[in-house]
């Protein structure tokens, strides 16, 4: 009977270890996010494994021995509970799977600002100043409060060049 696993992997070699798992036959599933991240003052996006350092493998334990996941390239060996390899709810894996394109991409719907939460600009003129998100102003731009020409003013900015760094204030 096919059953999924779990297989815990070494830092960073999600992909790797579903490359070479692959390659011996094994059906495999890694759930990854696509996340948009700023580093060096530019904005890049990077594809991670949705739990980082484990992907999932269906196998027929009776027919097929999964002795091999231990020794392949970025796998350190699956998941065990009480010395056997623990099994995943396939209704777990179908409702991974059904959120996921055929590269295993989930796709999270955009991140909302809620008012007062505290934001940095990313981009622009005003790039690295921070502020308090007070409301959306239209589809594309919002009210944000900055302490800037010797007050607190409101500005509005595009939603695309905030970002939040930390949780709303209490009113």
């Amino acid at each position: 009977m096919q059953r999924w696993y779990c297989v815990h992997t070494r830092p960073r070699a999600e992909a790797q270890a579903l490359e070479h798992l692959k390659r011996q036959g094994f059906e495999c599933f890694l759930p990854r996010l696509q996340r948009s991240v700023l580093r060096g003052g530019r904005r890049q996006t990077v594809l991670e494994a949705l739990f980082p350092r484990y992907l999932f493998l269906r196998a027929d334990a009776d027919t097929t021995s999964l002795a091999p996941v231990r020794s392949t390239r970025g796998a350190v060996g699956l998941v065990r509970t009480a010395g056997e390899p623990a099994i995943v709810p396939n209704e777990f894996i179908e409702h991974l799977q059904a959120d996921a394109d055929a590269e295993g991409l989930i796709t999270l719907p955009e991140r909302r600002l809620l008012p007062g939460e505290r934001v940095v600009i990313n981009h622009g003129p005003l790039a690295g100043l921070q502020g308090i998100y007070t409301q959306a102003q239209s589809e594309q731009r919002a009210l944000v409060l900055l302490d800037i020409l010797g007050g607190t003013q409101s500005v509005a900015l595009p939603h695309n060049v905030l970002e939040p760094v930390g949780p709303a204030q209490a009113a």
